[in-house]
């Protein structure tokens, strides 16, 4: 049986993220140590040694017909599913002091963190024909997150795609 559509943008997803090359800024700031599909986060950060991470949440999905005009196809089904990525990288920064010469080391890995993650997700916005536009609406990055020895980013997403009514 083949993977449900969700899954194969998932995984396409994941590939666009594992296959990013740091050159030091020229095309891409970071490559990572991994990239993984998640249930949760609560995990991720016990071991900063990991370096780099991009971690893959699947969020709320929608389905609903659509009218294509072929009766004998079955008809299509069009969907949105949401996904967030956090992204993750640990720093030198320090935490202790707001005002000291390494505050702003963690808002510039988390600027290079989201453009790296942008860059990616935008080379493609089809994901090789998989969906309609991996941006179906609006994309809202959060910046606020705070923990200690970690910059820390993360992005929420709805994809949009379609398939045929008769896929299950």
């Amino acid at each position: 049986m083949a993977e449900s559509k969700h899954s194969q943008i998932a995984e396409a997803l994941k590939a666009r993220l594992a296959a990013i090359m740091g050159d030091q800024g020229t095309t891409y700031w970071y490559t990572p140590e991994v990239v993984a599909r998640v249930q949760a986060y609560d995990r991720l950060l016990a071991d900063p040694s990991v370096g780099m991470v991009y971690a893959l949440r699947a969020g709320s999905e929608q389905h609903v017909e659509e009218s294509t005009g072929d009766a004998t196809s079955g008809g299509g089904m069009g969907a949105t599913a949401e996904f967030f990525v956090l992204m993750l990288r640990p720093t030198l920064a320090a935490d202790d002091n707001p005002f000291g010469a390494d505050a702003s080391t963690k808002a510039i890995e988390q600027d290079r963190m989201v453009r790296d993650f942008l860059r990616a997700l935008l080379l493609d916005v089809t994901l090789g024909g998989l969906a309609y536009n991996v941006v179906a609406g609006s994309l809202v990055v959060d910046r606020d997150m705070e923990v200690e020895g970690w910059a820390v980013a993360e992005a929420r997403f709805t994809v949009a795609y379609g398939y045929s009514a008769r896929t299950p």
